[in-house]
């Protein structure tokens, strides 16, 4: 094969593959969510309807998320009104999965 004739399949080929890793790349991006970086320690004075974790995972860190209907609040998880609030969140969500036993 001639030598220039090489070096042109192989940039044809460079090009496919740079092609297909900015496809692959774009693609993930937009599945990437948001996590917490940084938590607040004051209490939230507004309704939460709900909750849950995040792990470790630089940049995000360890927080409780809380929903509210202001949005999501991503609370320091050593507090101790934040574990009384996943208590409390957790034996409503258990009390309303269960349906009390009826008569007859």
């Amino acid at each position: 094969m001639h030598p220039i004739v090489f070096r042109l399949a192989c940039l044809a080929l460079l090009a496919g593959v740079l092609a297909l890793m900015v496809q692959e790349s774009e693609a993930v991006g937009d599945k990437v969510s948001e996590c917490c970086k940084k938590v607040i320690t004051l209490k939230i004075n507004i309704p939460i309807s709900g909750f849950r974790f995040q792990k470790k995972d630089p940049p995000c860190v360890k927080a409780v998320i809380f929903k509210t209907t202001e949005g999501e609040h991503c609370v320091y998880w050593r507090l101790a009104w934040v574990m009384a609030k996943v208590k409390e969140l957790r034996a409503a969500n258990k009390n309303s999965t269960n349906p009390s036993p009826t008569t007859l």
